[in-house]
């Protein structure tokens, strides 16, 4: 497992502008929200920034390697030959992508915990495991059904931008109607971001952490590995 997290955060982090290119959408919503709340929606922004970091990861960037590693014969072999089981090797592969993602969301944490306060951190600690599991897990479910990495593209895209862009992510929900407010809250990605944001109740809490022990379930045991065979 060691070996792909290694492969994986060096292959992500050569290129001389990779991390920067990586951090543009994210980042320049930061911006976008800044700008025209006044300032006024700031933490909601660096919490959508956060999600938008982790669900990328999941969503997009693993689901796509995983649909590639089918049609790279040579290395699904060199996979295949290294120790340990397939779990630990889907592991490896989740949490080696998940670095490049790791310094911005560390430096956003410590922005908002600055903002926030200390009291904020285990609501935040929460959002971001459950929704590293979920989108964990929603790559995975895209790499075993999906066959060539042009077409997962597409879905995945549409998936992150739907949970990420439209619903109350970088925004807060405050502005919706209330009873909108409730369903959109049962998405991972609000529930998350409200945690983040410190504007999280015990509905979002509860939300997020139904998802993030699902998820657990179905990386751990799921058909879905099976199939990955990796």
């Amino acid at each position: 497992m060691m070996a792909l997290i290694e492969y994986y955060a060096r292959a992500l982090t050569r290129g001389k502008f990779s991390l920067i290119s990586f951090a543009i959408q994210p980042l320049s919503f930061i911006f976008i929200v800044y700008v025209v709340s006044g300032g006024r929606f700031l933490n909601t922004a660096l919490a959508g920034a956060i999600v938008s970091f982790i669900a990328g990861v999941g969503i997009a960037d693993l689901a796509i390697e995983l649909v590639g590693m089918k049609t790279r014969s040579r290395f699904y072999d060199i996979l295949m030959s290294l120790p340990g089981s397939g779990w630990k090797k889907a592991l490896g592969i989740s949490i080696g992508m998940s670095v490049p993602a790791f310094p911005y969301v560390l430096l956003l944490t410590v922005l908002l915990l600055a903002r926030l306060g200390v009291q904020a951190l285990p609501g935040m600690i929460l959002g971001i495991i459950a929704l590293w599991l979920w989108s964990a897990g929603i790559g995975f479910l895209l790499g075993v059904r999906m066959k060539e990495p042009v077409r997962t593209m597409r879905p995945s895209n549409i998936l992150l931008t739907g949970f990420t862009v439209f619903p109350p992510v970088y925004y807060p929900a405050s502005v919706l109607p209330d009873g909108l407010v409730r369903i959109l809250t049962t998405l991972p990605t609000v529930s998350a971001s409200q945690l983040i944001s410190g504007s999280g109740d015990g509905l979002s809490a509860t939300v997020a952490a139904l998802w993030g022990l699902l998820e657990m379930v179905f990386l751990l045991g799921s058909l879905g590995l099976k199939k990955c065979e990796i």
